[in-house]
C-alpha cells in the first residue's frame, strides 16, 4: 500500500515541477482557466495548475494531520514535500470586480481546496475552505452557482480522539467513521467578499470508508437536527 502512496506522490511530484512557475499572483490569474458554472466536477475538468509561491500566500497555507481538522499543519518550511497551485478561476458574469481563484494545497494523500478571490490587480479580498480530502476520502465538498452562491458540505467525525489517515486508516485499517454531516451556504457577493447564509445540521451516524472514497457527501440521505 505505501508503494502505490509513494507513486502517487511521485507523480504529484513530477506533475507540480511541470506547471508554469508563476511569479506572481497576477500571472497567475492571467494563466489559470476560468470554468464554467454551475460545476460539481472541477477536478474532472481542464485545469492548469500554476505554482504560487510562499510570500504570495496570503490564505491559510495548511492541510490537516487527522480527519477531525484540529491539527493543521503550515507548510513554512520550504524543504517539505507539498504543492499549493492555483489551478483554475471562477467569474460571476457581468461582475468585473473580482475573480474567483481555486487554490489547491497539499501533499501525496491530504489536500484542501480554497475558494479565494482577487480583485484584478491581483489583490486578495476573501478566502473560504470547500473541499478537504485524505487520497480518495471525501470529508468536504462544495457546489457554485453562475450567481456565486457556494455550498459547502462537510463530515465532522464525533470521536474527540484524533483519528489519522495512516496509524488509523492505513495501519489499523478502521473500516468506519461515526460523523456529523454540516451544510453550510455562502454568497461571495458582487465585491468578493464571502458572507455565511446559512448552516445546517444532521444526526451522525456511521459512514463505511468505502462511501466515504466513492459517494458524494451532499448524497448521504442523513436526518436533520431539529
Amino acid at each position: 500500500m505505501r508503494k502505490i502512496f509513494l507513486i502517487v506522490f511521485l507523480l504529484f511530484a513530477f506533475f507540480v515541477e511541470s506547471t508554469v512557475q508563476a511569479q506572481t499572483i497576477k500571472e497567475v490569474i492571467e494563466g489559470v482557466p476560468v470554468l464554467p458554472t454551475p460545476t460539481a466536477n472541477v477536478p474532472k475538468q481542464s485545469q492548469k495548475w500554476i505554482y504560487i509561491q510562499k510570500e504570495d500566500r496570503k490564505f491559510p497555507d495548511i492541510i490537516y494531520q487527522d480527519f477531525q481538522r484540529t491539527k493543521p499543519e503550515t507548510y513554512s518550511d520550504p524543504d517539505k514535500e507539498e504543492f499549493c497551485v492555483g489551478c483554475f478561476q471562477f467569474r460571476k458574469p457581468g461582475n468585473s470586480n473580482y475573480t474567483t481563484l481555486g487554490v489547491n494545497v497539499g501533499q501525496s494523500d491530504a489536500r484542501n481546496m480554497l475558494l479565494v478571490t482577487y480583485d484584478f490587480n491581483a489583490n486578495q479580498i476573501d478566502w473560504v475552505e470547500v473541499e478537504v480530502k485524505f487520497s480518495d476520502i471525501k470529508l468536504k465538498q462544495y457546489k457554485i452557482t453562475p450567481e456565486m452562491k457556494l455550498f459547502v458540505y462537510e463530515l465532522k467525525p464525533t470521536s474527540p480522539t484524533p483519528i489519522y489517515f495512516y496509524e488509523d486508516y492505513i495501519q489499523k485499517k478502521i473500516s468506519s467513521l461515526n460523523a456529523q454531516r454540516i451544510d453550510t451556504v455562502y454568497q461571495i457577493d458582487d465585491d468578493g467578499k464571502v458572507n455565511k447564509l446559512s448552516e445546517k445540521k444532521y444526526q451522525p451516524k456511521d459512514y463505511s470508508m468505502t462511501t466515504l472514497e466513492t459517494a458524494d457527501i451532499w448524497n448521504g440521505n442523513e436526518t436533520p437536527l431539529q
